[in-house]
Formats: C-alpha cells, structure tokens, sequence
C-alpha cells in the first residue's frame, strides 16, 4: 500500500376607500347626535364650529390609531417568526441525523450562515436534493475505581474521538437514500477500551426509504438497511449517544404517520461492533417490535408498545416479549412522566420469564421566570430474579441506560430501585446546570447487581445488603454557538453497606467521575 493511501486510510478515520367609511360613518354619528338634540340641517348644511373641529380630529385620529395598532400587531408576527426561524437554526441537527431538517435555509427571513450550510438543501436531478454534514465529538474521561463495568476500584484516564460523516439523497419525494460513516477511538488509557468507546472507520447507517402512500389521511413510509432506533423517552430503545460508538440495527421498518399518530413496525438485527473490520448483523440476535405514539397535544404524549428480542448467542440464551406503555407531557409547568413495562417468555435456562419494570416520575417548569427552573422526582423500579447471577429479572433491551440510572453507570435496569431526584436551571441563554441525586437498592435479595448491559455484578456471592449506595451528579452544558456545545461533568458514588457486607466485591469504597466534551455539528 503506498504512502498516500495510508494517509488516506488514516484520515478516514479521524389600506381610500376606507377613509371614505370613516367619514360616512362620522358625519352619520354627528346627525344623529344633533337630531336627538333638535337640531335639523341637511346634508348642506354645515354643523357649528366646535362640531366642525370634533369631526374633522376624529377623521383623522382614528385611522392613525389603527395604524398603530396594524403596526404592533405586524411587529408582534415579525418577532414570532424570527423566534420561530431561530428555533429551526438552533434545531436543525437531530438525535439521529436521518432526522435534519435544515429547511430554514430557504425561509425569506433567513440570511445569516451556520457552518455547513453550503452543503445543505443541494439540487439534484429533477425534484431531487441532498444534504452533507457530520460532526465531530471528543471527550476526555477520568474515571476513578468504576474503569469496566460497575465499581470495580479500577482507575483509567484517557481520550475519547468521534467523527461521524452523512450523505442524504433524496431523489424524489418517494425516493431517499441515506449513508452516515463513524469512526471512533479512545487514545493514552491504560486498560482496554469498553466496546462502546472504539469502532473504526464503518458504517452507522445505510438505508433506502420508499414512500407507498401519502394522502389526507397520512404516510406510509418502508425503510430497508442499516438504520439507528429511538423511541419514547429511550428507556427501551435508544442509538445511545453517549456512547462513542452509539447503537445500530440491519433490517426492515414499516411506518405509519398521521397529525396524531404514529405506528411503526420493525424486525432487525443488532449489529456487532468489529473494532478493525467492517461490522456484520449479529445473525443469533433478532430484536422486533410494534410502537404506536399519539400526539394529545403539543406538549403530551402516549405511547403504547410491544417487542420481542431473541438471543440465541451461547449461554445467555433467551426469549423475552415487553409490553409496556408511557405517558408524558406538561400542563402549564405541571410535568409528568410515567412508563410501565411488563415481561414474559423463556429464561436462559429453559424456564418461564416474568418481570416488570415501572417509573414514576413527577415534576414542576417554572418557565415564565428567565432562568426556567425544573425539579424532578422519580421513582425507578426494575424487578430482580430468584436465581443469583441468572439475568432473569427485568431486561431493558437496548436502552439509554446513561440518562436515567447515574451518569456513572453503575447499574443497569434490573433488579434495582432508584429514587432520584433532579433541579435544572438556565443560568443564562446558553448555560444549563444540573445536579441529580441517586439513591439505589437492590430490588430483591435474592438476586445481584446488574450492569449496563445486564451482566451480573459479582454473581457468585449473595448480597449482604441491598443498600447499593448513593450517586450525585453535577453537570454544565454550554451552548458556543448553534453548531458548538461543551459539556462539564461531575459524579461522584457513595458505596453502600452491599459493598461491605458482600463477599467478593472487586471494591469497597467510593467511585470518581469527570468528564469534559466539545462537540460541532457541520
């Protein structure tokens, strides 16, 4: 391979008329007033001096004072539409980048420039257009005593990079072809890096959409390829952007979208990250499911889902079906988030399956003050299994486990308890602070801790205690620009009397967590 090849190869990776009413309308008004008084002229005669004055100001006050008044309410829709087209700049770049919409660009109001706009909203043949654009993340971790799954008393400090590269084609408005390249490394760690934080030069996404139906009533949109999920508030199902190397599938999905309502069907394949060579659909894993979503409003939503996943892959064998429903919204700061899941099938030991998994969550947007403080409480709860170490309580899929269950993750959502609570504040236009408190207990003592991905923590021995610990959580996110964000980040875990009464813990004590993230979108 030549030299300009492997440079090559290393850089992939990395209003008259009117006033004619007006006068009708006075000089009626004025007749009248003068009749009921007993005056009587007619239309030649003239009215007294003063009535002269008083008509002749009314004519001419009157439609100054509608101007005016047109004029503040052409001034109040002129700051709405530009709040509006901020809005869309601010937005453009979604969870899933499929899910762009740079459609500002050809506003009228619009004519400033974001980094990336000269590749956004390009013709193509015919109807056609395209979009290019990516980004790049990198974050730096120092991680004390939890390098690895759970508390383990392992210390790591190391470097975190992520481009992500997306070509968007759509060739008609039936006809769209979408491809994302990815390339993830960690840099300077000492220990081997999580299978989330390295996936070199591949591809996230590659798929055909075809639109089969659009009418009145809605559309009907088929995508086949390799493709990212989300759904709800991704507790089931997520692309996990946290992670480095975020989350993908291969395989068919089957929309249909109202103004209300939304059905999706999909059956897929996890795919399996080859860190050196091309990833491949993991064959012994299917994940199905049906998700519907209904639009109460603007603010509130309910959504009711069912989902089948099926891993043949060795001796953590299973088949597990969730049905599970949420609801959410805001009714005039009042906030509330509510999610249930139940769970059956075949354990991996040939058994029957039976789990639940519930959160509540209750909270308050004071969002008529600048600062739009937010206080959350919730409640999680995942139900544990009788076997030690068997992994037959609740399984979460393939979720945003990161968001809800510590920023350290620690723990995954089986088996657990977490009562949590967070305050949020928008100090100024761009910064955002948060601090979140975790409080987390074994569900069941029969039982262990999970991890993240609901591998047993410390499975041969029974839990002294089910008082895990507590975990605190200070973040602030600092918006650079519309296209840039930073991100500061602090956890620090108080272990619980689980990790001194246990035998076999790797660690009893505390765990450390800092973090700092840059990221820009193009």
């Amino acid at each position: 391979m030549s030299t300009i090849e492997l440079s090559a190869k290393n850089w992939l990776r990395r209003a008259f008329p009117r006033r004619c009413l007006l006068l009708v309308a006075s000089f009626y008004s004025l007749v009248s007033t003068a009749q009921s008084q007993g005056v009587n002229y007619s239309v030649s005669d003239t009215p007294p001096k003063g009535e002269q004055a008083a008509t002749a100001f009314n004519d001419a006050a009157a439609p100054v004072a509608k101007t005016a008044d047109e004029q503040k309410k052409q001034a109040e829709a002129q700051k709405k539409a530009q709040a509006e087209l901020e809005r869309k700049i601010a937005s453009a770049h979604k969870l899933m980048f499929f899910d762009n919409d740079f459609s500002y660009l050809s506003d009228p109001n619009y004519s400033g420039w974001q980094l990336g706009d000269g590749l956004k909203q390009r013709p193509l043949a015919g109807q056609g257009w395209y979009d290019i654009g990516g980004q790049y993340r990198t974050r730096a971790h120092f991680e004390q005593n939890m390098r690895g799954l759970g508390l383990t008393g392992v210390d790591d400090t190391f470097l975190l990079h992520r481009t992500r590269l997306y070509g968007d084609f759509h060739f008609s408005p039936n006809i769209r072809a979408y491809a994302e390249l990815i390339d993830a490394n960690s840099n300077y760690e000492d220990f081997t890096p999580r299978v989330i934080e390295e996936n070199r030069t591949d591809l996230l996404n590659l798929f055909v959409d075809a639109r089969l139906l659009h009418s009145d009533q809605g559309t009907l949109l088929a995508r086949v390829g390799r493709q990212e999920l989300t759904y709800g508030a991704q507790r089931v199902i997520s692309p996990l952007d946290w992670a480095n190397t975020r989350r993908n599938f291969e395989g068919a999905k089957l929309s249909w979208a109202t103004s209300d309502w939304t059905f999706d069907g999909f059956w897929t394949n996890p795919i399996r990250i080859d860190v050196n060579s091309f990833d491949s659909p993991d064959r012994d894993q299917e994940f199905m499911g049906l998700y519907s979503s209904y639009k109460v409003n603007d603010q509130q939503n309910f959504d009711l889902y069912a989902l089948r996943q099926l891993n043949g892959r060795g001796a953590n064998n299973f088949e597990y079906n969730t049905f599970g429903t949420r609801s959410q919204g805001n009714n005039e700061g009042k906030l509330w988030d509510f999610e249930g899941a139940y769970q059956n099938g075949e354990n991996n030991d040939g058994s029957d399956h039976s789990a639940a998994m519930i959160t509540m969550g209750l909270g308050r947007l004071w969002d008529k003050d600048g600062l739009k403080p937010t206080l959350w409480a919730y409640h999680d709860w995942a139900s544990g299994g009788d076997v030690l170490g068997g992994g037959q309580g609740f399984h979460h899929h393939f979720p945003l486990a990161h968001k809800y269950n510590g920023f350290m993750d620690l723990f995954g959502r089986s088996n657990l308890h977490d009562s949590n609570v967070s305050f949020s504040v928008q100090s100024t236009k761009k910064l955002n602070l948060l601090v979140w408190y975790h409080y987390f207990a074994l569900a069941n003592r029969s039982d262990t801790p999970y991890s993240v991905v609901i591998s047993p923590f410390n499975a041969g021995n029974a839990p002294g205690s089910s008082d895990l610990g507590h975990e605190i959580d200070l973040i602030a996110d600092y918006t650079v620009s519309r296209r840039q964000s930073l991100l500061l980040g602090y956890s620090h875990f108080f272990g619980g009397d689980y990790y001194s009464s246990t035998a076999g813990v790797p660690f009893n004590g505390d765990g450390d967590f800092f973090y700092s993230q840059w990221s820009v979108n193009f």
